[in-house]
């Protein structure tokens, strides 16, 4: 979801209808056919594994569109390979984790009666899942592999940041997905916002602090149950015996992964004052030898829109006006 307040082209009373009629329909569906068995799961895990592996090449296409540049090995890495593990995760353990567990009797009088105790582990029902634009395929699929593992259906609404693959994501799902299994809801802002508005069994997502305000706020029109995962500050912290060349190198090459869009990228190092020279220097080194030129090279990812290059001209404008 986008951090704008409102948008030029706001959700038509249409499709906010139509989020209903499907999510409506999952929930149909849901009552209708009971908790999945573990092979309908598989299967479920399997078609998302294929869709990933056949059309890999037109997911990273579109990354690179939306993104104006984006290293293919690095999308093929992290967007791709990235969400299969979860899905092959999800698929080789959901048959142990859909097993009952046993309890404890309490009060224990109730044991010399023949009383029991476990605990059944059943779907939630539907679930959405708002995925955000750094990231986007993972994003998506890694969350989905631990809905689907646990019986349940799933409503997706991607980034409008990048709309070329939530396009293609649409499509890839409609392929080998009935729409009261799995759907995906495109648009901007306010196509979110109502989605975020919508009765789910629960709701995850995944993005910036601003924007989960008005998620939570959202959904708790519905009471539906939340699940924010959010960006948050990465500090590295190095102590007077590290090999600064060595843990300079491992900071930049995690500082420039996707241009350093990605919450786990290092904000900022703190290491003993003598140090600070040296892990600039070596920091500086690491970063030169990675990418020699950052214009036009195919191996460094474009800042994602005008807006957010703004802003972090601006973060550099300041730390030089500071003494940077």
């Amino acid at each position: 979801m986008s951090a704008a307040p409102s948008s030029p082209h706001p959700a038509s009373p249409e499709t906010i209808a139509r989020m209903g009629q499907i999510l409506e329909a999952q929930k149909r569906a849901n009552l209708r056919e009971g908790p999945p068995s573990a092979a309908k799961r598989k299967d479920w895990l399997n078609r998302c594994i294929g869709l990933l592996i056949n059309h890999q090449d037109e997911i990273i296409a579109a990354l690179n569109a939306d993104f104006g540049a984006r290293s293919k090995e690095m999308s093929a890495l992290a967007d791709i390979a990235g969400s299969i593990g979860p899905l092959k995760h999800a698929r080789d353990n959901l048959e142990r984790w859909m097993k009952s567990e046993r309890r404890k009797v309490d009060p224990p009088a109730l044991a010399l009666f023949g009383a029991k105790a476990e605990v059944r582990f059943q779907p939630k029902g539907v679930i959405g899942i708002i995925s955000p634009w750094n990231f986007p395929v993972n994003l998506t699929f890694a969350p989905l592999a631990g809905v689907i593992a646990a019986g349940n259906r799933a409503m997706i609404k991607p980034s409008e940041f990048t709309p070329e693959t939530s396009a293609l994501m649409a499509r890839l799902f409609d392929l080998v997905f009935e729409e009261d299994e799995i759907a995906v809801i495109t648009g901007g802002p306010d196509v979110g916002g109502a989605f975020a508005r919508l009765p789910f069994d629960h709701l995850v997502f995944t993005g910036g602090t601003s924007i989960a305000y008005h998620v939570m706020r959202a959904a708790a029109e519905n009471l539906t149950p939340l699940t924010l995962e959010l960006g948050g500050k990465s500090p590295v912290i190095v102590g007077r015996s590290a090999d600064i060349q060595k843990t300079a190198a491992r900071v930049m090459a995690g500082k420039t992964m996707n241009a350093g869009q990605i919450c786990l990228a290092p904000d900022y190092a703190i290491l003993p004052k003598e140090k600070r020279d040296d892990f600039v220097s070596a920091a500086q080194a690491a970063a030169t030898k990675m990418y020699p030129t950052i214009k036009d090279n195919p191996d460094y990812t474009a800042i994602i829109n005008q807006r957010h290059f703004e802003r972090i001209q601006g973060l550099v404008a300041d730390a030089r006006a500071k003494g940077a």
